[in-house]
């Protein structure tokens, strides 16, 4: 432990009577284990007992760190009974009060005996305690001062709550089963080349139908829906997240969408898959809850993946591309609210120390700015808006930089910004050019039958239509119909995506109800890693 024991023997009755406030506070330090508490009182106090010693105290005093099984029912007892009498709750075990997220936590990573007990009493299908034993004294279930809204927040619905928790526990025991056969190499696994390549496809679909493309639109989401099946049958450490983001995603747009892919998923999943696998379980209980369900607990069974996937291979890859994607993941996440700030700030610290304010580190930043530019696009703010792509792109023009062209892609997706900016003000001719020059580089870029490109040239052929310009229309539906016919051509010869996406940056919309204060964490949060 570090300083040796006196001659004069350990603590005594007394000493433990005159440290106890101390010892008490320290070990309750969610950061301190007994151990690292055992060395303070050693090497500031003076103060030496053995471990055996700490922990008959810790039983005298009714110290605990670890919330109980019977103590974490009761409490849910509690705060069901009074939510449903229209009262908020906060919770002290032994005077000492336990913070909401980590009850949320408790429930979600609960043993499922311990689960079936809570979803029991919540639902008022157990004995009550005056019918078998009586309340632990130890807990005080109390009216709270006004505080942050927590996780529970998005569970308001108890009734939701039991099929969302098996999903929980049903896919941390398939991480755990994928990694102990090594079907996951974890470290070095990256999450795009499969999941999200087949999310952005997807995405591109419901901007060809926004643009009146509607023919287009479902044939680029067939080509998704065939190309699910593939990776169906050999998922990746990130297909669940992906199909469930892909849900959420068709859901905030049109929500026969959702429920359409939802149930697609689920009948091709009782086809492809064996009948023991677990994704039937998962897709049984989503069916339980609809759209309506999935949306509501979309933060807990997001975080709780991620954090499944922490403990088994851990969140960081070997090489700074799957690093950086792997950050734009948690940005794009923390923006949405589907994971805690606190878990996004610990993943993004630990791969902001990795890159160590490379070219790397300071596009992250750029590209959580590039999500507040979006999101102030679609509030209507569009002078804040067109600021911040302004700077974004001067960062990009900026001298010193190993590559001049390495970061094409988001100068497009700035010029796809600036051209929707420039068209909602009324500045035609700017938007105009701004949209011809977008264009252009998508060609150079990514090749004029690339989905990327033809997506360009749908919006800029809905703008013309919709100012009337009938030849500058007519021109760029010829050319989409040339590139649209590549594309189909190599489609049906790859019998799925005929380009390969390897940035899951190339996304230029708002997905999921991002939020201005949790985008503007992230970009304090990359501002202060940068400057380490």
């Amino acid at each position: 432990m570090g300083t040796s024991r006196p001659s004069d023997g350990w603590a005594t009755a007394n000493d433990w009577a005159n440290h106890r406030s101390l010892i008490t506070a320290l070990y309750r330090d969610q950061n301190k284990t007994l151990k690292q508490t055992m060395r303070v009182m050693e090497e500031k106090y003076s103060f030496f007992a053995t471990v055996r010693m700490y922990k008959a105290r810790f039983q005298q005093w009714e110290i605990e760190k670890k919330i109980k099984a019977e103590d974490a029912v009761e409490i849910f007892r509690q705060q069901s009974a009074r939510t449903k009498a229209g009262k908020p709750s906060v919770v002290y075990i032994r005077g000492r009060k336990i913070n909401p997220d980590r009850l949320q936590r408790y429930r979600y990573r609960a043993p499922a005996p311990v689960s079936e007990k809570i979803f029991m009493v919540e639902r008022e299908l157990a004995p009550s305690p005056s019918e078998t034993t009586t309340v632990s004294p130890h807990i005080i279930c109390r009216t709270p001062s006004p505080a942050p809204t927590t996780l529970a927040a998005q569970l308001e619905d108890p009734l939701d709550f039991k099929a969302p928790l098996q999903c929980m526990q049903i896919l941390r025991g398939y991480i755990a089963g994928s990694v102990e056969s090594r079907a996951w190499q974890a470290p070095s696994t990256g999450p795009v080349p499969d999941a999200f390549a087949w999310a952005h496809y997807l995405a591109t679909s419901q901007g060809l139908i926004a643009h009146n493309r509607t023919k287009e639109g479902f044939i680029l989401l067939n080509i998704c829906m065939d190309e699910y099946r593939s990776h169906l049958e050999n998922p990746g450490p990130f297909f669940w997240l992906a199909t469930y983001k892909a849900a959420l995603l068709l859901g905030s747009k049109n929500k026969d969408l959702g429920d359409l892919f939802i149930k697609y998923a689920s009948g091709l999943t009782s086809i492809v898959l064996p009948p023991n696998h677990p994704f039937h379980s998962v897709w049984s209980r989503i069916n339980m809850t609809g759209l309506h369900g999935l949306q509501q607990s979309a933060a807990a069974l997001f975080e709780s993946y991620l954090v499944a996937w922490k403990e088994q291979a851990g969140l960081l890859p070997t090489d700074e591309t799957s690093l950086v994607q792997m950050a734009f993941v948690f940005i794009q996440l923390q923006c949405s609210g589907m994971i805690s700030f606190r878990f996004a700030r610990e993943a993004l610290e630990d791969i902001m120390r990795v890159l160590s304010n490379s070219i790397s580190s300071q596009f992250l930043l750029q590209e959580a700015k590039f999500r507040m530019a979006c999101l102030l696009l679609e509030q209507g703010k569009l002078d804040k808006a067109d600021t911040v792509t302004r700077q974004i792109l001067e960062w990009i023009d900026s001298p010193g930089k190993p590559d001049p062209n390495e970061f094409d892609h988001l100068r497009c997706k700035c010029l796809w910004t600036m051209f929707e900016i420039n068209d909602k003000k009324g500045n035609i001719e700017e938007a105009t050019r701004i949209g011809h020059t977008l264009v252009h580089i998508c060609e150079s870029t990514y090749g004029p039958s690339h989905v990327q490109t033809i997506d360009a040239v749908s919006a800029l052929q809905s703008f013309h239509t919709r100012h009337n310009n009938t030849s500058a229309a007519q021109e760029l539906a010829d050319q989409f119909h040339e590139s649209w016919t590549d594309f189909s051509v190599v489609a049906r010869k790859n019998n799925g995506f005929p380009h390969a996406i390897e940035q899951p940056w190339l996304h230029r919309c708002v997905e999921l109800a991002e939020d201005e204060i949790l985008i503007e964490q992230v970009v304090d949060l990359l501002e202060r890693s940068s400057l380490a």
